[in-house]
């Protein structure tokens, strides 16, 4: 069989196993580049392959997405051992960076009045926690303005979630559409093209490094979902519950947030001083 029919045959897999386009996109890339390579269906082939990634410069955690496109690949073809001995390098784990509070109204007052959707996006990564594909997929009739929730459909794992939305957002989010004039099913559009398409992760990226540069903070639609995470476990929500808002499947995913909390609230500690001359 040519590379190209099992590719093809690959990422129908994957489909039907409910990855992402964009998962799909990079194992695609990177099986195809294993075949070119002359890469054969066991773990052994497999290291060799890595080994000259390795030589190329790849880091350990470009080197885990490989590992997961190969083990994956392997499955597809019925090598289940071969995939089982085919293990991730370790990757260091970095705590997440989130923005303070002070700097998301930063974020927020640069942006104009009248750029209703723009803000909105700010919003919704920050107040709701999305990702920016879910940001980007979300329609108008997955929102309940009345009862001031969104369904977050096909998140990560193809996993749909409801997420609560506070009264304020609510209202942000009705006086946008109310500026609206086309019949696009989406709740975010592009703005520039002649049809209103679906907003796209790109433009969102854009966005947010001109209002980011505006306010002289460096911002991501992911340091946004971070810091909402964040500010919720600096306020006391339970880690559960923040599980489920993020819709993270695993809550060791969403523990790692107690690790940027504790240093915060470290810091805090630090600068109050309170130790300070009691011991001589």
């Amino acid at each position: 069989m040519e590379a190209q029919e099992i590719i093809e045959e690959f990422e129908t897999y994957l489909d039907l196993e409910g990855k992402s386009p964009n998962t799909i996109r990079m194992y695609s890339y990177y099986v195809r580049r294993y075949l070119e390579w002359g890469g054969r269906l066991n773990a052994r082939s497999a290291l060799r392959f890595l080994a000259r990634l390795r030589r190329e410069g790849y880091s350990s955690r470009s080197l885990n997405l490989v590992v997961q496109a190969l083990r994956s690949y392997f499955r597809f073809e019925g090598y289940e051992e071969e995939a089982e001995k085919l293990k991730p390098p370790k990757v260091p784990k970095s705590l997440p960076k989130a923005l303070t509070r002070e700097e998301v109204k930063r974020l927020l007052s640069v942006i104009p009045p009248t750029r209703r959707r723009d803000r909105l996006i700010v919003l919704l990564l920050y107040g709701a926690g999305l990702r920016v594909s879910e940001l980007c997929n979300l329609k108008k009739g997955d929102i309940d303005l009345d009862r001031g929730l969104i369904v977050v459909r096909g998140g990560k794992g193809a996993k749909d979630r409801v997420v609560p939305i506070p009264e304020f957002l609510v209202g942000e989010i009705r006086a946008y559409i109310e500026t609206r004039e086309d019949d696009s099913e989406y709740l975010l559009v592009e703005e520039r093209r002649r049809e209103k398409d679906r907003l796209s992760p790109k433009t969102v990226w854009y966005l947010l490094k001109k209002y980011g540069a505006r306010a002289g903070i460096e911002v991501t639609p992911h340091k946004l979902r971070h810091s909402f995470a964040t500010h919720m476990l600096e306020r006391g929500v339970d880690i559960r519950a923040i599980q489920e808002l993020l819709g993270h499947s695993n809550l060791s995913t969403t523990q790692i947030y107690t690790k940027v909390t504790v240093e915060h609230l470290r810091r805090a500690q630090e600068k109050a001083g309170l130790m300070e001359g009691l011991v001589e």
